[in-house]
């Protein structure tokens, strides 16, 4: 038996070795240009005589004796991951094994799309509901709609599992069929749809004209697809006589840097945006914009949330004078990850290298200072409204509703009770906006509360409304 599991142990490792060195072959030409960030600094193949038999004695040695002998029955392949978790273990945090589905959902996240129905969906009270139907998609024009709630995928019963767990359910190959069963309504109506599964894409880039003919763009993250739609909403905003430009870059982790030196070019004057340099501080490559200075004024919004591909920006833009930095120190993350696929089907993210600004500043660590320093004070995060509440209940959405009521001014507490002065300030409220003054939330009181918490949140926005007034003093 341990002849049989050395040899299967040699051959899974030499097997190893050898689609390693195919993929990278493969992936430097194909997968490479679009996908990876910047290619490795050193030739593919294996070096440091790693495909030597004698350095791998021990391996082999500890992989045989724990796999046959040790108290615990654990498998070959189990040993395997294990081994390569270790190796990327004791590198940086961006270096790390991903298996099948920690790969698939990194591939979602880059390419900005997936294959499924196109909901977002929330766990409230132990159903998985709907929170909006994203515009365009099957689940959409199936005639799914929020607070739907979801009890069965192809007649399988999911009351009480997780919102991952019902994501896995829900999505599948385009073009198959999925058989949703929801509850709708206060009378929980049970309603079915037969969704043929389509090819999502999730916007990253929301634009729209403030007053004054300020132009604001948010990049939510650099996928697949952000160069394209961010040169697009430029251009719509230009064609509308866009006066200067807010770029809203605050809690976005970065993405691919294909896609961060096209924005680049699209609103940098010509000359390097970014280069790379390797471990001993070579200069690798260096990325161009070809373009000319903008005509109006660019103020960027960063904050601690601003990572990678949004400092690539931000840095340069900072740099060549070309936009004035507000909000707080961004994260400071300043190295390039290649992503690779394994035979397997997981994959590898490794780190390659670092980026610097064009000055050559590198903010790894560091991050950047922004030119003008704003706190964001008196800011929540609003959760959507999902549920009915009255005096006496006892929830999250409660917690919410509290949350939405102090942001608007109402003197309630936090406690996630409905209690008398929660259902006074429900009474108040109704009455502004000139609904029964029940002191019941149902939808059309959410919906209300919804639209004006967010409206408060804008004028909360101290760090958006100081952008404003710069680019308003710059055009006047």
């Amino acid at each position: 038996m341990v002849s049989f599991v050395k040899q299967r142990t040699a051959v899974l490792l030499v097997c190893l070795l050898l689609v390693s060195n195919m993929l990278t072959f493969t992936a430097t030409r194909g997968f490479y240009q679009w996908r990876a960030e910047t290619p490795p600094s050193s030739s593919p193949g294996p070096k440091n005589g790693i495909n030597n038999s004698k350095e791998l004695e021990n391996f082999i040695s500890v992989l045989e004796i724990l796999s046959e002998r040790h108290l615990e029955e654990v498998t070959v392949e189990e040993l395997f991951e294990a081994a390569i978790n270790g190796m990327v273990g004791i590198l940086d945090e961006q270096t790390r094994y991903m298996t099948t589905k920690d790969w698939q959902r990194m591939m979602e996240q880059t390419s900005g799309s997936f294959s499924g129905i196109g909901v977002e969906i929330m766990s409230v009270d132990g159903f998985v509901t709907v929170v909006a139907p994203i515009k365009g998609t099957p689940g959409e024009r199936a005639g799914l709609q929020p607070e739907d709630r979801i009890v069965e995928v192809d007649g399988q019963d999911i009351r009480g599992i997780s919102t991952m767990e019902a994501v896995g359910l829900i999505r599948g190959p385009e073009g198959t069929q999925v058989t949703l069963k929801v509850l709708r309504g206060e009378e929980d109506s049970e309603l079915s749809f037969d969704i043929i599964r389509g090819n999502i894409v999730v916007a990253s880039v929301f634009s729209n004209m403030l007053d004054k003919n300020i132009g604001y763009i948010e990049i939510s993250n650099f996928d697949e697809h952000a160069g394209e739609d961010f040169k697009v909403a430029l251009m719509e905003l230009e064609n509308q006589g866009m006066a200067g430009l807010i770029l809203d870059l605050r809690g976005n982790p970065g993405g691919l840097l294909t896609e961060a030196v096209s924005i680049g070019q699209d609103l940098l004057p010509a000359g390097p945006i970014t280069y790379m340099v390797d471990r001993d501080g070579k200069k690798m490559n260096t990325y161009y914009s070809y373009g000319a200075a903008k005509p109006y004024p660019i103020v960027v919004l960063v904050n601690r949330g601003s990572a990678s591909a949004s400092e690539i920006i931000a840095g340069a833009l900072q740099d060549t004078g070309a936009g004035i930095l507000v909000g707080t120190r961004t994260f400071g993350k300043a190295t390039v990850q290649h992503l690779e696929g394994l035979g397997n089907s997981g994959g590898l993210s490794y780190t390659v290298a670092k980026y610097r600004t064009p000055s050559g500043r590198d903010i790894h660590e560091v991050g950047l200072e922004p030119d003008i320093v704003v706190e964001l004070e008196n800011w929540i995060h609003l959760h959507p409204l999902t549920l009915d509440m009255k005096i006496g209940d006892e929830n999250r959405n409660v917690t919410f509703l509290q949350q939405v009521l102090k942001l608007l001014g109402y003197q309630v507490p936090e406690s996630g009770i409905f209690d008398e002065a929660t259902e006074e300030a429900v009474k108040i409220f109704q009455r502004s906006q000139g609904l029964p003054a029940t002191g019941i939330v149902k939808q059309d009181t959410r919906k209300k509360l919804q639209e004006a918490g967010e409206e408060a949140q804008e004028k909360n926005d101290t760090q958006k409304q100081k952008a404003i007034e710069i680019i308003l003093e710059k055009i006047s």
